[in-house]
């Protein structure tokens, strides 16, 4: 069983600032462990935002609970990733 959780650029206050119209963050998480087994993030800036979720599956136990905690700096584009987290659903 997988988690899903996927949040547009535009719904942050950078991408909305920016006009973005296209990016969003995908995170798929397992339901049992929350593990990540991983993410898609499509849009600009996506190298630099991906980074923060592959710290996450290969340091410590790989899964989400450090981001739970995180910060996120606002208005920031890096907003997308916690608020994929927070709409996790069962796919």
């Amino acid at each position: 069983e997988v988690l899903i959780g996927r949040s547009e650029y535009k719904s942050t206050a950078k991408g909305y600032a920016m006009a973005e119209e296209d990016g969003f963050c995908k995170l798929i998480i397992d339901a049992k462990d929350d593990t990540i087994l991983g993410a898609h993030i499509i849009g600009p800036y996506a190298p630099i935002l991906i980074q923060e979720v592959i710290n996450l599956m290969y340091a410590g136990n790989g899964t989400v609970d450090p981001l739970y905690d995180a910060l996120h700096i606002h208005p920031a584009l890096s907003e997308v990733v916690s608020w994929s987290l927070r709409k996790l659903e069962k796919a």
